[in-house]
């Protein structure tokens, strides 16, 4: 039985094709499911658009634009994962495609999701349950991931495919379903003499971008809740057969150093140096802690007076003062 019009049969597959368009108006067939299908192995064998690389490059550069209110990691798929196999579809299966390039990627909806229940789950501290034993929802829990009066404090953005080599990173799958009558709640039972009937779907692999942007606390404690929901649980359909776990790397934590001795030594003469080695390696409200004593120790006069200067802008911008107060 044909899923696309008359008018569309000319049409194959090419380099450029767009995998999500294909699957959703232009697949050829939806009777045969098993997993001989020709028309759903083509679409593992699509190449990589170039104006994705090109987008995804841009897209990149603007998340590094924002940090350190914004924070990438990358994650890797351990195996195979599914996405969107429930989704609405002109087969009995899907799977999440970028509406405008056609390669996999992971929604941002799917990752709050996935975090907030991680938090409620794994976390000790009653302030990140969901919902507490007096009813209400935890602070934490409130402030990172919002409710129905606000929205959290981050933005979970779409995960993009890294793009690498000329393929997409899609495979041909395969499940089968033992009991297709009784799943299907015509009243029979399952019994061993029922024919199995296998039913292929696409899955996804490859390296994927983690991007979640806020103020600078919240966004690596949700990267870390993330990193370990992606570990544990996996993302997607099917992860208790083992589908959507992923191996994420953050980067390693800047060693802390003793700044409260390095401010007492610090003087117009060595700030260029010393104020930029202090600040980096420092983050939130210790950050900004070690910004205010650096103005206390040169005087707030010296540090505006050279506002000219790298390492002044950064004690001033750390600090949450303006670089001219006459505009705040």
């Amino acid at each position: 039985m044909g899923s696309r019009r008359k008018a569309l049969d000319s049409v194959e597959i090419g380099a450029g094709t767009n995998a999500g368009l294909w699957l959703e108006k232009v697949l050829p067939d939806v009777k045969e499911k098993g997993p001989e299908r020709q028309d759903l192995a083509e679409l593992t064998r699509i190449g990589v658009p170039d104006d994705y690389r090109r987008f995804f490059k841009r897209w990149r550069d603007s998340l590094d634009e924002l940090k350190p209110q914004a924070q990438t990691v990358e994650a890797t798929v351990l195996g195979r994962m599914v996405v969107g196999l429930g989704s609405e579809s002109v087969l009995e299966v899907s799977i999440g495609l970028h509406r405008t390039y056609g390669v996999p990627y992971i929604p941002g909806s799917a990752l709050k999701g996935l975090a907030a229940a991680a938090a409620h789950k794994n976390l000790e501290d009653p302030s990140w349950r969901k919902v507490g034993e007096d009813g209400k929802m935890g602070g934490s829990h409130r402030t990172l991931f919002g409710d129905q009066e606000s929205s959290g404090y981050v933005t979970f953005h779409d995960a993009l495919w890294i793009p690498n080599g000329d393929k997409l990173p899609l495979d041909l799958d395969v499940m089968t379903v033992h009991h297709p009558e009784y799943y299907q709640g015509t009243g029979s039972p399952p019994a061993e003499w029922d024919s199995p009937k296998p039913l292929a779907f696409l899955s996804a692999r490859g390296k994927y971008l983690l991007a979640v942007t806020g103020p600078e606390e919240w966004v690596g404690a949700a990267m870390r809740i993330l990193k370990e929901a992606l570990e544990k649980d996996g993302i997607g359909a099917k992860t208790a057969a083992g589908y959507g776990r992923m191996k994420v790397e953050l980067p390693p934590e800047p060693e802390r150093i003793k700044w409260e001795g390095l401010i007492k030594m610090l003087g117009v003469n060595n700030a260029e140096s010393e104020v930029p080695r202090i600040l980096n390696s420092l983050r939130g409200n210790e950050r900004r802690t070690a910004a205010v004593a650096i103005i206390e120790r040169l005087t707030r006069k010296t540090v505006r007076q050279r506002k000219d200067k790298p390492w002044a802008r950064l004690v001033l911008e750390a600090a949450g003062e303006p670089l001219d107060p006459k505009t705040s």
